[in-house]
């Protein structure tokens, strides 16, 4: 029975996650601002949430994401693992 419980609580707790993030495109501010930023950069990939844009990207050789609020201010850049 608590094996039961157990994986039924991961099951909601990945699905809790899988909403709370999406993979679409974000708005158009944060797309104005993020070419701004950093130009035409191919293979963006995008997640977000309710507060923030994170745009996954590879920049010098190097994965990168970008994190921008939805109002489209840039908040920074760090070092990050590519989103598959």
């Amino acid at each position: 029975m608590k094996t039961i419980i157990n994986w039924t609580a991961v099951l909601f707790l990945s699905m809790w996650f899988m909403a709370c993030s999406s993979t679409t495109a974000p708005n158009e501010t944060v797309e104005k601002a993020f070419t701004k930023k950093f130009g035409n950069v191919e293979s963006v990939k995008w997640t977000h949430n309710a507060d923030y844009s994170y745009a996954h990207f590879t920049q010098d050789g190097k994965a990168v994401v970008a994190v921008f609020g939805n109002d489209g201010q840039y908040i920074e850049t760090d070092a990050a693992k590519p989103v598959n």
